[in-house]
């Protein structure tokens, strides 16, 4: 899309993306409009007052046709449903184009984009393949789900540049033209369902990352998905398998990345025998009288606390719970013999209860501090205390690493 024919660009969404993108439309001198379902008090206001000196105009608790009148492009921020959300409605009925954040930005760039999609482990794979490149003189960004708004960055970049990115279903919901160079599948299960309304419509949102791609492109697959072959089939670039069957998925898929971009083995060992690992994720916060407290708050789907309990020895108090995704909890019981409770807080307390309901001891909690403070209470040396909650952070924070922070600080507290 020619943006420079686009004058007046209206945002959806205030956040960290929403920040981005209005600071990007300023640069590119455009006419900045931002509409937020929220209400203003709910958002630090300096950030709000920085923008609206420098000519944005807000709209805060609701979407209004008014506001969006006289707008030539909405640009999503990745939190917004564009099939149930109000304001989408209003720009298809005033013939206004919608687009999300990472395709607003991909039109600004002439990078190559190795774009990482999967149910879990993203963060994780996105982060080392970014280390690997960097540190063997690649000039390379990263960005995208990982909490890194590409909009913040992209007018940085240049023709040969490489941007590293961690892109979820949500993101890839909005791609049009999006084409990245490099293009990769972890895995997929049943995620997201409170947003998507089958697994179909989860599995046609990750396969946009493949749609645009050419026969001088890569997709990078694990051949271990049970829907190789239907996937294959609708791919124009080329494949490269790896396999997590006999080692890390993670480790697996980024030496095959780095071998695109004639990276050996030995490049990739030397990131991976100094990575630390990423905050929220297995992230170990204290060792209390032989109890170890780990911050898993990323975990936000059943498979992903699997993931955490195959990678913890001994036994486990499992604290979860959040906003309900509409998945099943009940996946994780034959995975479970190491949880000997699983203390819950948040709206879908109950759900989870009721769903490992005879198979292990439950208790639910008011808040995240009380849940802590019983689980230490109830611990034994040598037990992990593990938040993995298989669950969204959005009905008692605004994001997964604001929820992991507060864990922090009460473990630290004890």
């Amino acid at each position: 899309m020619n943006i420079d024919n686009i004058k007046k660009v209206c945002v959806v969404g205030w956040g960290k993306s929403g920040f981005s993108l209005c600071n990007l439309l300023l640069s590119l001198k455009k006419e900045v409009k931002l509409t937020e379902l929220k209400e203003r008090k709910s958002f630090h206001p300096s950030l709000i007052d920085k923008l609206t000196d420098n000519g944005v105009s807000f709209e805060f608790g609701a979407h209004s046709e008014n506001f969006l009148k006289g707008c030539q492009l909405v640009v999503l921020s990745p939190g917004v449903d564009p099939l149930n959300s109000a304001v989408i409605k209003i720009a298809n009925s005033l013939n206004i184009p919608h687009v999300g954040e990472v395709e607003f930005a991909y039109w600004l760039t002439k990078a190559k984009f190795i774009a990482i999609t999967g149910t879990n482990g993203k963060t994780t794979t996105t982060f080392l393949i970014y280390r690997v490149l960097r540190e063997n003189k690649k000039r390379v960004f990263l960005g995208g789900n990982i909490g890194i708004p590409v909009s913040s960055f992209i007018l940085d970049t240049k023709k040969g540049d490489l941007i590293v990115l961690e892109i979820s279903s949500f993101q890839l919901e909005t791609i049009l033209e999006f084409r990245p160079y490099v293009a990769a599948l972890l895995n997929i299960e049943p995620n997201h369902l409170d947003r998507h309304p089958t697994f179909n419509d989860y599995f046609r949102a990750k396969m946009n990352i493949f749609k645009n791609q050419q026969q001088k492109d890569f997709a990078v697959l694990n051949k271990n998905i049970e829907m190789l072959s239907d996937i294959e089939k609708k791919i124009k670039s080329k494949v490269i398998h790896f396999s997590s069957e006999f080692e890390n998925q993670n480790f697996s898929c980024i030496y095959r990345i780095a071998g695109i971009f004639g990276l050996g083995k030995a490049d990739c060992l030397h990131v991976f025998n100094n990575f630390k690992g990423i905050p929220h994720r297995l992230q170990l916060v204290r060792v209390i009288n032989g109890v170890s407290f780990v911050n898993d708050s990323k975990s936000t789907n059943p498979s992903s606390t699997i993931w955490a309990f195959n990678n913890i020895k001994g036994d486990i108090i499992l604290i979860a719970g959040g906003k309900d995704k509409g998945v099943d909890y009940k996946t994780i019981i034959p995975h479970m013999s190491k949880v000997k409770k699983v203390n819950l807080f948040g709206q879908a307390a109950q759900k989870i209860e009721k769903a490992l309901s005879g198979r292990v001891k439950t208790q639910i909690f008011p808040s995240l501090t009380d849940v802590v403070s019983a689980s230490f209470k109830e611990s034994s040396p040598k037990d992990t205390i593990l938040l993995s909650p298989m669950c969204s952070s959005f009905d008692m924070f605004n994001n997964y690493m604001e929820r992991g922070r507060k864990f922090i600080e009460v473990v630290k507290s004890l």
